[in-house]
């Protein structure tokens, strides 16, 4: 089970995208800063999902903090759109999800991310 973090301005979105997830731990939260607040502050997620287009702070500068941040383990990102700004999506070098999508692709996509990350993690040379 991964720890998991929705962030969508939206709260019934960020709820219903969490509920899909309910083989995991998840948390949502609707403020991009308190997103950043949260992990700055030494919470662990394995995934953040991050809505690209939010008021406050955009997923791709929301998605460029965490890369800022310089954690220890950094969390996979994941950005989700509904179709628009695809460049700019694409753009942000991270996994992107197209809205709307249901919950196996979802499910699935999030599995073969962790599964990916295991993977490269069991190839490090361990120190």
């Amino acid at each position: 089970m991964a720890r998991i973090l929705v962030v969508d301005d939206q709260p019934e979105v960020a709820r219903s995208i969490a509920r899909m997830l309910c083989n995991h731990d998840t948390s949502t939260e609707t403020d991009p800063r308190r997103a950043i607040a949260r992990v700055a502050e030494g919470e662990r997620f394995e995934v953040v999902l991050i809505d690209l287009n939010m008021p406050s702070m955009s997923g791709a500068e929301l998605s460029a903090a965490f890369a800022q941040a310089q954690l220890e383990q950094p969390p996979i990102v994941l950005i989700m759109s509904g179709g628009e700004n695809v460049e700019s999506l694409f753009a942000t070098g991270r996994a992107v999800l197209i809205k709307p999508f249901d919950g196996d692709e979802l499910r699935d996509l999030v599995s073969a991310m962790l599964h990916d990350q295991a993977a490269l993690a069991a190839d490090r040379p361990r120190a």
